[in-house]
């Protein structure tokens, strides 16, 4: 069973994750790579911090959780080479 305090901290930096994610988007101009790019890297991660704590992986050994990895970091790769293969648009 999860604490409370680590389920609260969990539940809090997904809600700021997404607060960044969205000031970002209000930042630049939708479109722009690096802010693509940062926003895609937060909900890598945002991603990754769920999958971790609401299927107990973060209980399981290293190699286990390495495995889990491997598949983000893969999406990630595909979305940033789609991302960066049609020409932007101005």
């Amino acid at each position: 069973m999860m604490k409370t305090s680590l389920a609260v901290g969990i539940w809090l930096y997904l809600v700021i994750a997404s607060v960044i994610e969205v000031a970002l988007f209000k930042v630049g101009p939708p479109g722009t790579i690096n802010i693509d790019i940062v926003i895609g890297v937060v909900a890598a991660i945002s991603a990754i911090v769920t999958a971790m704590f609401s299927m107990n992986i973060k209980e399981e050994s290293t190699a286990v959780q390495y495995l889990f990895l491997i598949p983000v970091l893969l999406v990630g790769v595909l979305i940033l080479t789609l991302v960066l293969s049609f020409p932007i648009i101005q």
